[in-house]
């Protein structure tokens, strides 16, 4: 019989050994290049081979790392927005790629809002009539 897939999944384990991930400064260099081409993060973090956590545990632990990505984030932003200026007359620009590309890395700054106004009508019957009886007959009690 042929056991296919993974080692860790026939050896009898069923995890993988954790990895060990090492921060080096030259990699502030390569999250800033890849803004320049527009890169989202998670571009980014696939070419330094890091995952979202490993990401945000740098940000916390290596202020360089989180400069530069603040940086490159710029970059992104500012190379989607030129595209979108440059090509604002063709019409063989998917303007929609672009826009997508800006609202789902950017949502604080292209976050769309919808406005919904409701019109309710309700009919509200007030039955006052045992209140005020009382309180004639609580006014007419303290007159005598």
């Amino acid at each position: 019989m042929r056991l296919i897939g993974p080692s860790f999944l026939r050896n009898g384990t069923n995890h993988m050994a954790a990895k060990k991930y090492f921060f080096k400064p030259e990699m502030c260099d390569t999250l800033i290049e890849m803004g320049k081409i527009g890169a989202s993060q998670k571009m980014m973090w696939s070419a330094l081979g890091i995952s979202k956590d490993v990401a945000e545990d740098w940000k916390k632990k290596h202020p360089e790392f989180a400069d530069a990505l603040g940086v490159a984030l710029v970059h992104s932003q500012a190379y989607w927005e030129r595209e979108m200026l440059a090509n604002v007359g063709n019409k063989a620009f998917n303007s929609r790629i672009a826009e997508i590309a800006l609202r789902g890395q950017f949502p604080q700054d292209y976050k769309e809002t919808r406005d919904q106004k409701l019109e309710v009508k309700a009919d509200v019957v007030v039955d006052f009539s045992g209140a005020v009886n009382d309180l004639i007959k609580k006014l007419r009690d303290a007159k005598e």
